[in-house]
């Protein structure tokens, strides 16, 4: 029985395609997507449509967990994505699931095309690479005198509210019933209800938009009440009929949504479903030798629709164990935000250990960190190569090591967050229309690979995280450069609909005036943690805790410049904006201040 002959996507098997004159079928396909296994059975396990396509084409097959990098580029819309290209990576026909008998007819129509209609190739290829030329020169400069202003705070909120489904919670989309959870979106109602709680006017819609939407997703179908965790999306805008793949990084950031959810309105059910996410990851998916979390676990319709006595019957589905840096990072923060809301010291071990790894295996000497990290030597070969300093991973584990910096885990996370952020600032902005490359692209790259790409929400999470590094360090370029890449979206700002609320979110750190929170004393002292952890207590989005150790000697000199005596005992200040409020010693009292300040 034939089978399709895979290859690794790179230069050698598009280089091999050129000198053999043979166009190059692209597969993108994930670990956790039940319709990629679908196709593998059903259109590439057809036995003469296999060994066609070992004799007329190159076949290549994508991970697209492991290389975004191909995925962001050649993407059809969902996976799987199956695409013809050209052995210069050029796309000639591109979908998603083909049928057996649909790619039987497919692949001679477009071999025929390429082998015997090369003019009118060479005008297609022309036209799309004319294409993107154009969209790259009519980019608009970046304008360093656009506002970042409360403005784009006030457009999000708006299509929050517009896009809000009154009758099942959550958001609709325009035409597609489909619904995800669109966390930032529901982060941006929860802060700017917590804004209207601290001035004693508690606004009842955007409680609503809050209770409405947490607890739809956690009482309907997108929440596995019977094994834990979420689901990646539902079929249907009544959160039933889901897609039954679960994902670690949107379970991590549901999650940490849930813990802030619980911290701002003290609500326990959010509490609950926060512990049995974590506990799904932390069972299912993690791996106790390394402390580390595995990227998904597959889609299985059938194990999933069975009763919880006959469930425990089958083979649960698989673990992709492969550990990926941004997601494992989003654990590590939803760890650290159970911790603030819980005060539950495990949790905040997991989120340090995990972290550890990470940037013991996986964070280069140049602050570049390796994309992912697997025992699986198949795998990792058929990726081709493990891309390094992505965008997505690098402003997780900069906003991950910030998080544990705060919980008085070590000034060293202040460290590695800065040299990650070097990184991203020498490597991927863009420094004519502003914003950061998702990667480092090269101009003899296959295909479309040449041509860099501008993800909104990993710019959004980097100028924050930019924003946090210079509160924490007074350096003013990382202020500067969340500036420009704030800027350098303005101008699409109008049409940006879900992906709005983390441009507000980034937005808000940038304006607001931040509520600072220096704890000073023995990081070994339990008075010095008690402290710690009533700065973090309370939903505060604008809040930086900085603890300072007098006995570490750069602290010792961040308290003289800052102005602070040098403490007996172990002490809190907070200034917002200008102002600074008297000094603090009691935990209670410093939890109230801190979420009552104005």
């Amino acid at each position: 029985m034939a089978q399709v002959n895979w290859r690794a996507f790179g230069d050698d098997v598009f280089a091999e395609a050129r000198k053999a004159d043979k166009p190059v079928l692209l597969s993108l396909q994930a670990p956790w997507c039940q319709w990629c296994r679908a196709m593998n059975e059903q259109t590439y396990g057809n036995d003469a449509i296999a060994q066609y396509i070992n004799d007329q084409f190159l076949a290549v097959k994508v991970d697209t967990d492991k290389r975004p990098d191909v995925n962001a580029r050649y993407t059809q819309g969902g996976w799987p994505s199956t695409c013809i290209l050209t052995p210069d990576g050029d796309v000639m026909w591109g979908g998603t699931f083909v049928p057996p008998d649909g790619l039987a007819q497919l692949l001679p129509q477009v071999l025929n095309a390429y082998r015997n209609d090369k003019q009118g190739l060479a005008q297609m290829v022309g036209n799309q690479r004319k294409q993107i030329q154009e969209q790259r020169d009519n980019a608009p400069a970046l304008d360093p005198n656009l506002p970042v202003s409360p403005d784009i705070i006030r457009v999000a909120i708006q299509n929050v509210l517009f896009m809000f489904d009154f009758a099942h919670g959550g958001y609709r989309g325009d035409q597609n019933p489909a619904k995800f959870p669109h966390v930032d979106m529901t982060e941006l109602v929860m802060e700017q209800y917590s804004r209207t709680v601290r001035y004693g006017e508690p606004s009842p819609d955007l409680r609503l938009v809050i209770d409405r939407t947490l607890t739809a997703m956690a009482e309907g179908g997108l929440h596995d009440e019977i094994g834990g965790g979420f689901f990646r999306y539902t079929q249907t805008p009544d959160w039933r009929e889901p897609h039954h793949e679960k994902l670690l990084e949107d379970n991590a950031a549901l999650a940490r949504l849930y813990s802030r959810a619980y911290q701002g309105t003290g609500n326990d059910e959010y509490k609950t479903v926060a512990e049995s996410t974590l506990r799904y990851l932390d069972t299912v998916l993690y791996d106790a030798e390394t402390g580390t979390w595995g990227g998904s676990q597959a889609s299985d319709s059938e194990y999933y629709g069975q009763a919880e006595d006959e469930r425990k019957e089958w083979n649960p589905p698989s673990v992709d164990a492969t550990v990926y840096a941004g997601a494992n990072a989003q654990v590590v923060r939803a760890h650290v935000a159970y911790w603030q809301s819980t005060g539950d010291a495990a949790s905040l071990a997991m989120a340090k250990r995990g972290l550890d790894f990470i940037v013991e295996n996986l964070l280069g000497e140049d602050g570049a960190l390796s994309h992912f990290h697997s025992d699986d030597a198949e795998l990792t070969t058929m990726a081709g190569r493990v891309p390094t300093g992505l965008l997505s991973d690098s402003a997780r584990v900069v906003a991950a090591c910030l998080d544990l910096y705060e919980a008085s885990q070590g000034v060293e996370y202040l460290d590695i967050a800065e040299s990650v952020a070097g990184w991203v600032s020498g490597h991927l902005e863009d420094t004519k229309s502003g914003g950061f490359y998702d990667g480092v692209t090269r101009p003899d790259a296959v295909g479309t690979l040449k041509y860099g790409s501008k993800d909104l929400n990993d710019n959004m999470m980097m100028a924050d995280a930019l924003l946090r590094l210079f509160l924490a360090t007074g350096e003013d370029e990382h202020a500067k450069l969340a500036q420009r890449v704030l800027q350098g979206f303005l101008p699409a700002l109008g049409n940006l609909g879900y992906h709005a609320a983390g441009f507000a979110l980034a937005t808000e750190r940038a304006i607001l005036p931040p509520v600072l929170v220096h704890v000073l004393g023995a990081a070994s002292d339990p008075a010095t943690q008690a402290l710690i952890q009533a700065a973090h207590q309370s939903y505060r989005y604008e809040r930086l805790v900085q603890p300072l150790d007098p006995a570490n000697e750069d602290d010792a000199e961040h308290i003289e410049n800052l102005g602070y005596a040098k403490p007996t005992a172990p002490i809190a200040y907070i200034s917002i904006a200008n102002k600074s409020l008297d000094p603090i010693t009691d935990p209670k009292e410093l939890a109230e201040l801190v979420s009552s300040a104005t």
